[in-house]
């Protein structure tokens, strides 16, 4: 199963390669072909961290496990730092992210080590004409550790869906709130998913930018980008707290927009506060919930084969 899983990472990887290489030729060196780039650049330098590490220590294994957890994370925290992928209020993702990957490492390095324990157990006895008799599944622990792990995920995705709903009633309770403050002033139109954009000169006048998407109607097709303008230096709300994205935008609109330029009064400017920790359950929930039916597979997998291999030992 391990030399599966391990085939399957570097055959993905050599094709997403691949294809974002010549994806460069097409539509040049983009956001999200550099992204994969650092990707397959810190993965090549946290695997030769763990080789070298692995050479000049000879620790217990959970010993080694826990001390690299550290330095690892520290690696991938400094890393995200000079590629902008955190910043002081988010490197802590970091330690979840390294721990997540590096408990499902841990699992599979446990089952190998219990493999290759057995298989030079059936060696000696096969030297010595012994008998060689297959362990009950009780006394296995890589479907133990499989079961802790399903168990442990799908607490974590049970939290994350509780999480979400808490945190969405916040949200829709304050953004209700919000909305019928800017109605009681007068201002009955909303925009949402804005973004702060740099500002532009119009006819000598300076405007505030933000710009968002409006749909027309259903699918990507049917919609636009809009940018939302106001004079500089207008009197409103600020309830932004330092975001440049994902803002809602309580306003009326003026005379004189047209096309995808949209003039307005703004009334306030929120961002959509506790959405973002809303976001990270829902992140939550996807990863977790993709590591349950994943770690499940590999169970049913795992006790498949034990059953086909005593069978197959008991006809002998």
């Amino acid at each position: 199963m391990r030399k599966i899983l391990r085939d399957t990472c570097i055959f993905a990887a050599l094709m997403i390669l691949t294809v974002f290489a010549f994806s460069i030729t097409g539509v040049g060196f983009t956001e999200e072909i550099k992204l994969v780039f650092l990707l397959f650049g810190l993965a090549l330098i946290l695997s030769v961290v763990n080789y070298v590490f692995d050479e000049i220590t000879a620790l217990p294994i959970l010993t080694g496990y826990i001390i690299k957890y550290f330095v690892i994370t520290g690696i991938v925290i400094a890393f995200g730092f000079i590629a902008g992928w955190f910043y002081p209020s988010n490197f802590w993702m970091a330690f979840i992210y390294v721990g997540a990957i590096s408990v499902v490492v841990y699992a599979l390095d446990s089952v190998r080590t219990e493999n290759d324990i057995e298989e030079i157990n059936d060696m000696v006895k096969r030297s010595n004409n012994e008998k060689i008799e297959s362990r009950p599944l009780k006394a296995r622990k890589g479907w133990k550790v499989l079961a802790v792990l399903i168990l442990v995920m799908t607490v974590l995705c049970g939290a994350c869906v509780a999480g979400l709903v808490c945190v969405s009633k916040s949200v829709s309770d304050t953004h209700a709130r919000q909305k019928s403050e800017a109605e009681s002033a007068g201002y009955g139109k909303v925009y949402t998913g804005c973004r702060k954009e740099d500002n532009v000169l119009i006819d000598g006048k300076l405007y505030e930018c933000y710009s968002t998407v409006e749909w027309l109607f259903a699918g990507d097709i049917g919609s636009r980008d809009v940018n939302l303008l106001f004079e500089y230096g207008s009197s409103y709300i600020d309830g932004t707290e330092g975001e440049e994205e994902k803002l809602r935008i309580y306003c009326r609109d003026k005379e004189g927009s047209y096309g995808d330029e949209r003039f307005i009064e703004p009334y306030s400017i929120y961002n959509p506060g506790m959405q973002k920790y809303a976001d990270y359950c829902f992140d939550g929930f996807e990863i977790t919930g993709a590591a349950v039916l994943i770690l499940t597979v590999v169970l049913i997998v795992y006790i498949a084969v034990y059953i086909i291999r005593k069978k197959t030992s008991s006809a002998v």
